[in-house]
């Protein structure tokens, strides 16, 4: 794992100390700040880059609604908002036969994910899984979003998926690893 990947807590990190000890709308500030910032480190120009500024947009509309209306619940709502709009994302892509997916691993491990072609029914089937996953993700996360406090929704939000997000992230590795095998490469280890 990348360490720039553990820099995605540094908002939420931020947003939560300040939620403690200053008005919403510093909090909110102080943690679009952060994003801002953890955003202009990881820029990429491919696919993952442009999800990426997709994810900040979403996260910037929440930060300016949560700082017009003082409200931290607004600006916690670019998660489950994001989740909702990434389901068609997945969706659209698996139609036009460029599962989401694919690309991601095609980015990320392109020794392995190489290996399997774009039109893999693995990455189609992956991405219909994560878009399911992101849907009820986006449900559980404004269910917990409308019943807790923001400091409980912060904590409880990452440890309530956390199991899920990683089983899938699993999942999705394995299932690319032994599509790659399957189709005769190498040892992809």
């Amino acid at each position: 794992m990348r360490p720039r990947i553990l820099l995605s807590l540094l908002p939420v990190l931020v947003f939560l100390m300040l939620s403690r000890v200053a008005p919403p709308w510093l909090a909110i500030l102080g943690g679009f700040a952060t994003s801002a910032a953890v955003f202009a480190a990881n820029r990429q120009s491919r696919l993952i880059g442009w999800l990426t500024i997709f994810g900040f947009a979403v996260v910037t509309v929440s930060a300016v609604v949560g700082i017009a209306g003082n409200s931290e619940k607004a600006y916690l709502a670019s998660g489950p908002l994001s989740d909702f709009l990434f389901v068609p994302l997945y969706v659209g892509s698996v139609v036009v036969r460029r599962p989401l997916v694919g690309g991601i691993a095609r980015e990320l491990v392109p020794a392995i994910a190489g290996r399997v072609p774009m039109e893999a029914p693995v990455y189609s089937s992956l991405s219909l899984a994560w878009a399911a996953f992101d849907l009820a993700h986006g449900i559980g996360a404004s269910y917990l979003l409308a019943r807790l406090s923001v400091a409980e929704y912060v904590i409880w939000s990452r440890v309530a998926f956390w199991p899920f997000s990683g089983a899938l992230l699993l999942i999705t590795a394995a299932a690319i690893w032994f599509e790659a095998r399957r189709l005769g490469s190498r040892d992809p280890v």
